[in-house]
């Protein structure tokens, strides 16, 4: 538990420690679809979002997506939505369609793509 990215979360929630917005415990390509869509229609002021592999080390397996980047998104963002599994299954949708591009590795070189 303590050698992962996961765990510590899970530890600091135990103890009221405040820590971002996130999801944890996540093992495939669609679990990780479902939960960023998740994130992003609960919180579509996030401007940037920041992935890890949860044992990886010294920023190996970090990623960035920023949202503003992407028009679907974007126009999502600035309408008035009722956060639904509606829109949820749109957000699934069009980070099917644009992730694969839009997201920076922070260390791309040790990875053949996304």
């Amino acid at each position: 538990m303590y050698s992962t990215k996961s765990g510590a979360k899970k530890i600091f929630a135990l103890s009221d420690v405040p820590t971002p917005i996130s999801a944890i415990d996540i093992y495939d390509e669609q679990e990780f679809m479902l939960q960023l869509a998740k994130l992003i229609a609960n919180n579509l002021y996030v401007n940037t979002w920041i992935f890890k592999i949860d044992d990886e080390f010294n920023g190996r397996g970090h990623a960035s997506l920023y949202v503003d980047n992407i028009k679907a998104l974007s126009d999502i963002r600035r309408r008035q939505v009722e956060i639904n599994e509606e829109l949820v299954d749109k957000i699934i949708s069009i980070l099917n369609k644009h992730l694969h591009r839009k997201v920076k590795l922070a260390m791309g070189r040790l990875y053949n793509g996304w």
